[in-house]
């Protein structure tokens, strides 16, 4: 009996972890050329992200935390998220090398970029100082990735919502995210806040039952003797 039901057990334990990386990450871009004609993308997190040490020719994305508890409210672009809300963080960047312009989606540089996750899209981090990035790049950053602090046009400049796309900007609806950004020096960075719900495997209740049955023919054995 014991040895059924650590088995058991051990199956649960599997299961979890076979879910936890679930509905967090980035799926797919529509890979629209920037003015240089290389597409966008989506990398592994970077080294480091500080001005200048991640640099493109076209928006790339990448994933950062997983499956994080909000301990307290999040601030994003307009307002907040709530604690205890599960989320998963997201960086989109362009980063010219140097001083060049770079225009995708955004001025006459082409189409903008998307990016789709699978799971709906909370929030955006984009203001200009980089403010809001910075204040949750401790909890919200790629594990093994350096973050800088804020500084002056980090972010998007002007206003990402206004709908022109002479500038930088982006809009989104439910599970996807539509960029335009034109950077010279430094380049823009935007984290990105999507929901995170945990599914509970279809194997779990049976799984639970099972257990639920040996304990009942257990007793009923003890209640035989």
């Amino acid at each position: 009996m014991n040895t059924l039901l650590k088995s058991l057990g051990a199956g649960i334990a599997g299961i979890m972890i076979s879910t936890a990386g679930a509905h967090a990450a980035l799926v797919s871009t529509n890979s629209s050329l920037s003015d240089q004609g290389v597409a966008a993308s989506i990398i592994a997190a970077p080294a480091d992200v500080s001005d200048d040490a991640a640099t493109n020719e076209a928006i790339q994305a990448f994933d950062e935390v997983q499956m994080h508890v909000l301990a307290a409210d999040l601030a994003v672009d307009g307002g907040t998220i709530s604690a205890g809300t599960v989320i998963s963080s997201h960086m989109i960047f362009l980063n010219s090398d140097g001083p060049g312009l770079i225009e995708h989606g955004a001025g006459g540089g082409g189409s903008a970029a998307t990016f789709t996750f699978d799971g709906m899209i909370l929030g955006v981090m984009s203001d200009s100082g980089g403010t809001l990035e910075a204040a949750s790049s401790s909890f919200l950053g790629a594990a093994g990735t350096i973050y800088p602090g804020a500084f002056t046009a980090r972010g998007m400049e002007g206003d990402p919502l206004d709908g022109l796309i002479n500038n930088d900007y982006y809009s989104f609806l439910t599970d996807t995210i539509t960029v335009g950004m034109r950077v010279t020096e430094p380049g823009d960075w935007i984290r990105v806040i999507t929901a995170s719900e945990i599914p509970v495997p279809a194997a779990l209740p049976l799984l639970l039952s099972g257990i639920a049955g040996l304990g009942f023919a257990s007793r009923r054995r003890r209640e035989a003797k």
